[in-house]
């Protein structure tokens, strides 16, 4: 049962999580995190080394929420098509994810962090190889059970999946013309129906 400064901790981490994902670490200020908490700063740094280990934390939590519920997705299927079609469907309605949290958080946090803070921009290059495992692991199984064939390795594949999804997240969020993502998740559905080959039926 978590205990009292547990239950502290999440709730700092839950309340700032759509601050630093919006404004950013540098832009996000102590006035921005005591304000969103209703906490002291002395209530803050009582459960946080400083300012960097709370927005890794806020970053780390948005992450898991975006893997959570896209393994939830793959897992309510059980054809490698299907589970395919699901992760590219939860980008389709991507806005549902990104808009209470401020943005998409490998965008927003990438970014910002490329240049001036190594722990977070170290973090989201591992949620990035999260998902190309995800969808690496679902092409796997399936060329494994002898469902489906690749023409070519499913990481190279998964890859190229992800860089075309989170390019096209990027043209939405620039742009504000969210068919760059809608047009891009239509095409991959094409690619995949293309490049992927039923072997035998499920």
């Amino acid at each position: 049962m978590p205990t009292k400064a547990d239950r502290t901790k999440q709730f700092i981490i839950e309340k700032v999580a759509p601050l630093f994902n919006k404004h950013g670490y540098a832009a996000t200020s102590l006035f921005h995190i005591t304000e969103a908490t209703g906490l002291t700063k002395g209530a803050i740094y009582g459960n946080f080394t400083n300012k960097e280990s709370l927005a890794l934390a806020a970053y780390q939590f948005n992450s898991q929420n975006l893997i959570n519920q896209l393994e939830k997705v793959i897992q309510a299927k059980t054809h490698p098509f299907e589970k395919l079609s699901a992760f590219t469907n939860f980008y389709k309605n991507y806005r549902q994810f990104t808009t209470p949290i401020g943005g998409c958080p490998i965008l927003n946090i990438g970014v910002d962090a490329l240049e001036n803070n190594d722990a977070l921009s170290d973090s989201v290059k591992e949620t990035i190889k999260s998902l190309e495992k995800m969808v690496t692991k679902v092409l796997t199984n399936g060329i494994e059970s002898e469902i489906i064939h690749v023409r070519v390795l499913p990481a190279q594949f998964s890859k190229q999946l992800i860089t075309m999804l989170q390019g096209a997240v990027s043209m939405s969020s620039i742009t504000g013309d969210y068919k760059y993502l809608t047009n891009t998740v239509m095409y991959l559905d094409q690619l995949i129906i293309r490049e992927i080959k039923l072997v035998k039926n499920f």
